[in-house]
């Protein structure tokens, strides 16, 4: 057997280097560079054979290089840039120009009668929260959802009931509310936050060039939410908060020693001031002291058309407190 192997050897060889071109058959090397619109080279762009594993990508000066057979499809894509495929002809070096993706979606901002703008155009400062952000952990009025979320804008929160909260931009009070791009004069309260699809606060005397000098410190826009023809169907959202009030913090301090009248006298006659000094409508504190004694009072009986005396006694203690409830 040894002996056999030795004297075909030789055929052996050639019959293998022979095999060896049959293998690379078809096998041509491409070459080339990618550019984008502006014919600057392109580093970094992803070359791959379509429906194979193979794949470079172009160096510093946009040179690729790969090895195809005629006929394949070579993929050309880079982050920004559509997608680009050739198919292998008889040139071995190819010249690609990647188009950019004008489909890629650009930030915009809703500025003045709802003209929607690209933000990175605009020459003032904006800032756009949406709307379902503050209807999450809502707060009564729409506004003093804002705090925390607008950077520079401060919103001091009133305790009075429908208090008109403070909006303060860069330490410059804010009273111009713009919605759907018409200016509206409100104390806020009487904004639906489930109805904002979003806020844009334009800060700054930029602001004044779109909405005038009551603009002058900056503006918040409210653009509420439409209706979309692309979306089908009937869609239901229930949002639902319960808000308690105790009332007051604290109380004023007052007496329930001396009842109303005027330097300790008090007598009702017909409660329009018609007792002497007119003491039956005047409802001081400095009235008789509460001992008991016998006054004509409002409730006392009528007899012979004679108001008798009946005692003189608090009616009660804590009466401001007993008359609060808990508001829901």
């Amino acid at each position: 057997m040894k002996q056999l192997y030795i004297h075909f050897r030789p055929l052996i060889t050639v019959l293998l280097w022979c095999l060896i071109p049959a293998t690379l058959f078809g096998q041509n090397k491409i070459g080339g560079t990618v550019t984008d619109e502006n014919k600057q080279p392109l580093p970094g762009v992803s070359v791959t054979l379509k429906g194979t594993n193979k794949g470079s990508v172009t160096d510093v000066s946009g040179h690729f290089s790969i090895a195809a057979e005629k006929g394949q499809v070579i993929s050309f894509t880079f982050i920004g840039y559509l997608q680009q495929q050739i198919t292998v002809g008889d040139q071995s070096n190819y010249i690609i120009t990647l188009a950019p993706d004008t489909r890629a979606l650009s930030e915009v901002t809703v500025t003045a009668l709802g003209v929607k703008k690209e933000t990175r155009r605009l020459g003032y400062a904006t800032q756009t929260v949406n709307g379902d952000q503050l209807t999450t952990a809502r707060d009564p009025n729409p506004v003093n959802g804002l705090i925390g979320k607008v950077a520079g804008l401060q919103v001091g929160a009133t305790s009075e009931i429908l208090g008109t909260p403070n909006v303060t931009i860069r330490g410059n009070t804010v009273s111009l509310y713009v919605i759907d791009g018409l200016p509206f004069d409100s104390d806020t309260f009487d904004l639906s936050p489930d109805d904002i699809e979003s806020y844009t606060v334009l800060k700054g005397p930029a602001a004044a060039a779109l909405y005038g000098s009551r603009a002058q410190f900056g503006a918040i826009l409210i653009t509420t939410k439409k209706g979309d023809k692309n979306k089908k169907g009937v869609s239901v959202e229930i949002n639902s908060s319960t808000v308690v009030n105790s009332g007051f913090i604290a109380f004023p301090r007052v007496q329930h020693s001396f009842g109303p009248g005027e330097n300790t006298y008090y007598q009702f006659v017909d409660g329009k001031g018609g007792a002497p000094g007119g003491v039956d409508s005047d409802y001081d504190i400095w009235g008789p002291y509460f001992n008991g004694q016998l006054i004509p009072q409002y409730d006392s009986p009528v007899v012979n058309g004679v108001r008798q005396g009946t005692p003189w006694t608090a009616r009660g203690a804590n009466n401001l407190a007993n008359f609060l409830r808990t508001g829901y």
